[in-house]
């Protein structure tokens, strides 16, 4: 009866009524050091009610009277860890155990602030042993956590199922965490619709050919063509949902998506994975000209800095920043970025580098971090040269007349450019690239015919998008990889990652 009449008043009531309510989560131990700290600054004397505690052990000392644990449960910020305060001298709690605590929480005796409030537990249960003799970890539990500890870092490496159990790991994946919320809420407050684009795709986005072709396995067994399962037509792994996000688009006018993308990378460099997560957006209604681009540079830089606010935002996220060694840059919050032509950065760079390019030339990931080191900023390149560029960038009408300080032999010559631009970061290089679409049909299928790509493999993007109420629009993509690595200050992209996928063996 109850609950016809819950139906019958509709959900949002029905959610309201007790029956249907749903047990709270036991607490977490940052929220119960937070709710503790909370009555000592109020100045009130700490006498809460008994608590319930779970973490794994870091680390045991034993006394004659007491025995002082060390717990975690990866909700602390940093490398900070919660201290219990055991009576007598308790031999079977070590270190990696999983254990449930009962007691009370006090004013903690520590000097670390993280140490304001402990817990005195009145027992412990062992819920999950820890075999030290052979735990890879062991050896390392027992001192102090240092970021950037080689040890550690070598371990995980090769044990990448222990690596969330490391307080780098742990601080980065927070870290993330933050910042990915921080990023949709903007998108959400903005209007933008997240949508699902497809991870299965028909074509190439980039043209670049660093693929994985997708097959069936029974196809593979079988050996009646690769390609049998999707009826004779190739499936590879996305790229770049840009395309589809398009469409999108096109419909819903503003639109984001954050997904994981695949290149068959074959560098083995501190930069590249073969998986990784593409945050990615597309919009409408953009205005003619350069004011167009610019709006798709407005809302990278207004999108970035909340994420970069919410790295640093609270208790908790400065002391994994801290932890991380990682630097706040106030004037990047408040400050506009700088915006600088892929002519005027050539230039640049031929007055001042060692070894500068010419006009026409890519910007090698030297100039790119030369660039954001000298601004001392993320700053903003456009305007790249068309030639190399991908097809769907919009041709801007202004051609560049270049002069002898931009290419000494080739003074006088006009070139094309497109309206596009990489956000360079301090330390990293690139870190996020975007563009104005060309929306004009017959544009679309000369700069396709440039890049020698057949326009009937793309009829739905290069015809239909564009005939039936292509709305002149623009977007973006920033790896998040490559942000983490720039605000934790982590060299390698692996470590970022928690199984990481490059060229090699797959364990994982």
């Amino acid at each position: 009866m109850l609950l016809r009449r819950a139906m019958r008043l509709g959900v949002p009531r029905a959610l309201g009524v007790r029956a249907l309510s749903v047990p709270a989560m036991p607490p977490t131990l940052a929220a119960l050091r937070r709710d503790a700290e909370r009555v000592l600054d109020e100045g009130r004397e700490l006498t809460q009610p008994p608590v319930t505690a779970h973490g794994w052990v870091v680390s045991a000392r034993r006394q004659k009277t007491r025995t002082f644990l060390e717990v975690d449960d990866g909700t602390l910020g940093g490398d900070a860890t919660l201290q219990v305060v055991l009576s007598g001298d308790v031999r079977d709690v070590t270190p990696g155990q999983a254990v449930c605590l009962h007691g009370a929480m006090k004013p903690g005796r520590g000097q670390r602030r993280s140490q304001r409030v402990e817990l005195h537990a009145d027992s412990v249960d062992v819920l999950a042993d820890c075999d030290l003799a052979t735990y890879p970890l062991a050896n390392v539990m027992q001192r102090h956590a240092q970021p950037h500890d080689s040890a550690i870092v070598d371990i995980v490496r090769r044990e990448s199922h222990l690596k969330a159990r490391t307080p780098r790991f742990a601080a980065i994946a927070r870290t993330r965490a933050r910042m990915e919320l921080a990023i949709a809420t903007w998108f959400g407050e903005n209007d933008f619709c997240k949508v699902a684009p497809p991870i299965i795709t028909a074509s190439d986005c980039e043209g670049g050919g660093e693929i994985f072709r997708v097959v069936a396995d029974a196809d593979v067994r079988q050996r009646d063509g690769l390609a049998a399962f999707w009826s004779g037509h190739d499936a590879y792994l996305t790229v770049s949902t840009q395309l589809h996000l398009e469409a999108f688009a096109l419909g819903l006018s503003r639109v984001w998506t954050l997904c994981p993308v695949f290149r068959a990378e074959g560098s083995a460099t501190n930069r590249h994975l073969a998986e990784f997560w593409m945050c990615e957006a597309e919009f409408c209604w953009l205005p003619p000209g350069a004011a167009g681009l610019h709006r798709v540079l407005d809302c990278t830089e207004h999108m970035l800095k909340r994420a970069l606010h919410a790295a640093w935002d609270g208790e908790r996220a400065h002391d994994d920043m801290a932890f991380l060694g990682a630097e706040a840059h106030a004037a990047w919050l408040t400050q506009p970025w700088p915006r600088i032509s892929y002519t005027e950065a050539v230039r640049l760079l031929r007055e001042r580098h060692a070894a500068p390019p010419a006009w026409g030339d890519s910007l090698r990931s030297e100039h790119e971090r030369w660039l954001a080191d000298h601004f001392a900023s993320p700053v903003f390149v456009t305007d790249y040269p068309s030639e190399g560029k991908p097809f769907y960038m919009r041709e801007n009408c202004a051609r560049t007349t270049l002069t002898p300080d931009l290419h000494p032999t080739r003074a006088g010559a006009t070139e094309a450019t497109v309206a596009c631009f990489d956000l360079l970061a301090p330390g990293v290089g690139e870190l996020v690239g975007g563009s104005v679409r060309e929306e004009r049909l017959d544009m679309l299928r000369t700069r396709m015919a440039q890049a020698g790509l057949q326009a009937s493999g793309l009829h739905w993007y290069t015809h239909d998008l564009r005939r039936y109420g292509g709305a002149p629009h623009g977007g973006f993509g920033l790896g998040m990889e490559r942000l983490l690595s720039w605000v934790t200050h982590t060299e390698h992209v692996r470590d970022l990652v928690g199984f990481p996928r490059v060229k090699g063996p797959l364990r994982y």
